[in-house]
């Protein structure tokens, strides 16, 4: 099936923010690499930003639907946890460019925070914030701020999955295996404890 324009431009430039992140990313970038003019870009997305905020809404929709998935799986609130994280540790490359926009959006935010009228990552964190939320209604996980968890486990997991090609070069297969599964060991156990 053939991708119409707008969502080859969609696509493309989910790619380029996930690698460059906005400020390194133009609409020249994405237009160029479609093979579109950028005024053929700008038909469909009439600025950089607009562009940016369709990314992260799909990017978005993404998430929010691996949490439905997870929570449509098992209704042990730890399970679902473990889940969650495990399918962000082990991602395919649309799920990782997903995970490195989330990553990239949350730190390179600031300027753009101060304009921003829709913030298309608050339904995935409070989804999973929800989660953590049951779990602790139901005696699982300390009574800590269940924010502060889900933040806690995001950080190591996106710091993991995104320094993943540094570790390729820096391991060999066997060391980088064994990295995963002790990394999945002690989040689990984070989770679990």
């Amino acid at each position: 099936m053939k991708l119409k324009t707008k969502d080859k431009l969609l696509s493309t430039a989910t790619i380029l923010f996930s690698k460059n992140g906005f400020y390194g990313t133009s609409i020249n970038d994405v237009a160029a690499e479609v093979s579109v003019s950028k005024q053929g870009l700008l038909h469909h997305f009439p600025s950089k930003e607009k562009l940016y905020a369709a990314v992260l809404a799909q990017a978005a929709h993404h998430l929010v639907e691996l949490v439905q998935e997870i929570k449509a799986e098992s209704d042990d609130a730890q399970v679902q946890l473990f889940a969650l994280f495990s399918k962000m540790t082990c991602a395919d490359e649309e799920r990782l460019r997903v995970i490195i926009l989330l990553m990239r959006e949350l730190l390179d935010n600031r300027e753009r925070a101060e304009q921003a009228h829709k913030w298309f990552l608050r339904p995935f964190l409070d989804g999973v914030v929800g989660i953590v939320t049951s779990g602790q209604q139901h005696g699982y996980f300390k009574e800590q701020s269940p924010f502060a968890f889900v933040y806690h486990l995001l950080g190591a997991t996106q710091y993991y999955v995104v320094s993943r090609p540094t570790l390729d070069k820096l391991y060999t297969r066997e060391e980088r295996e064994l990295h995963e599964k002790q990394h999945m060991e002690m989040l689990k156990g984070i989770i679990f404890d």
